[in-house]
């Protein structure tokens, strides 16, 4: 036994677990990467609106991913789908929190609000790719997809992306206006 085997972990145990952190960050890095958005905007609304658009278009879209994929007949329990959105969540906020700083270091040294507009849009686009694909995985290792729940899978993240990219434009055109 070694001298470190009872040193206590300077975590708080709330954060202890591997599952409350991820979404932690989830809830908390959209706000920040809103918060730069808004620092060049004349508009606070970028630290409502972007929590607001992750989570929303999350939780409207997300019924419909399940109800296409029990169709197909290929659908997880649903413990297993609300599980794998929990998880996909949890990467998007671990791979939004990794870009924040640079985000934040290229956004504040810049001059245009627009530059900083593009970089969270190409922050969250990232985030959002890999939580995509996090989601994908989970749910195939629940149960593996079929070729025509692939085909779903696929039409749906397409859709919800596209809706998500048209509400961050409206932001967008309100910030930036």
């Amino acid at each position: 036994m070694t001298a470190f085997a009872h040193t206590p972990s300077l975590a708080p145990p709330a954060l202890a677990s591997p599952r409350v952190l991820p979404l932690l960050l989830a809830a908390t890095t959209p706000v920040a990467i809103g918060g730069l958005v808004a620092l060049h905007a004349t508009s606070v609304s970028p630290l409502v609106a972007v929590p607001a658009i992750v989570f929303g278009v999350t939780a409207a879209t997300s019924p419909a991913l399940y109800i296409a994929t029990a169709a197909t007949g290929a659908a997880p329990p649903l413990a297993a789908m609300v599980r794998a959105f929990g998880v996909a969540l949890g990467a998007f906020g671990i791979a939004l929190a990794g870009l924040l700083l640079p985000v934040a270091f290229l956004s504040l040294s810049a001059v245009a609000g627009s530059t900083s507009f593009v970089l969270a849009s190409a922050a969250l686009a990232g985030a959002g790719v890999l939580g995509l694909w996090r989601l994908r995985s989970e749910i195939d290792a629940a149960r593996p997809l079929s070729s025509a729940a692939e085909i779903l899978f696929a039409i749906w993240a397409c859709a919800t992306a596209g809706i998500a990219a048209r509400m961050w434009w409206g932001l967008a055109r309100e910030v930036l206006s």
